[in-house]
């Protein structure tokens, strides 16, 4: 029943597959981090872009619930589009500047887990503080990025992104989660 669609349904999946893959991305950054560099800004400006597809149908969604701030959920998909073709088509730019893009990157995830759980916590819908706590941890990593992207070299900067992308992938899981409890919740109302 997790996957069913049906009308006026926050359809969380691509934002829970998001989470695996970012997920996923940290574990193998943290494993393998000795290819991994000459690959990095390819593979993250495509899975930036598929991750904005997933925040472009979470947007969409919220307009058909009658969320009233669903375009600001849908700013910041556009933002991780134009983010991503930048990594994908600009590699030896994107190889210096990538722990740049990624911090940014990293702060717009976090501050939608925040403000997607502030607005379900006004909902009072169950746990939604977990949503928030992550979005909080996402920050501060992001920040950290941002403040010392030279500092760390190479090897920091690939384990600081691959531990981003875990805080990621379990923000985006909690962020699915949390949208499938307002399903049940809204659907009970």
């Amino acid at each position: 029943r997790y996957f069913a669609v049906e009308r006026g349904v926050f359809q969380s999946q691509l934002t829970l597959i998001s989470g695996l893959i970012c997920l996923a991305l940290g574990v193998f950054l943290l494993l393998r981090s000795d290819i991994v560099v000459s690959i990095l800004p390819i593979v993250f400006g495509l899975f930036v872009i598929f991750d904005a597809i997933g925040r472009v149908q979470n947007a969409l969604d919220l307009r058909r619930c009658g969320y009233d701030s669903w375009k600001g959920f849908l700013l910041l998909p556009v933002l991780s589009v134009v983010l991503g073709i930048i990594l994908i088509f600009n590699v030896a730019l994107s190889a210096v500047t990538l722990p740049i893009f990624l911090g940014f990157w990293l702060m717009l995830r976090a501050f939608g887990a925040i403000g997607l759980g502030s607005d379900m916590g006004a909902m009072q819908i169950a746990g939604s503080g977990w949503t928030i706590f992550s979005g909080i941890l996402l920050l501060l990593c992001s920040l950290w990025i941002l403040f010392q992207p030279l500092v760390f070299g190479t090897t920091a900067v690939i384990v600081w992104v691959g531990i981003s992308l875990l805080f990621a992938g379990v923000a985006a899981c909690s962020l699915s989660l949390q949208l499938h409890r307002a399903h049940r919740c809204l659907g009970d109302r």
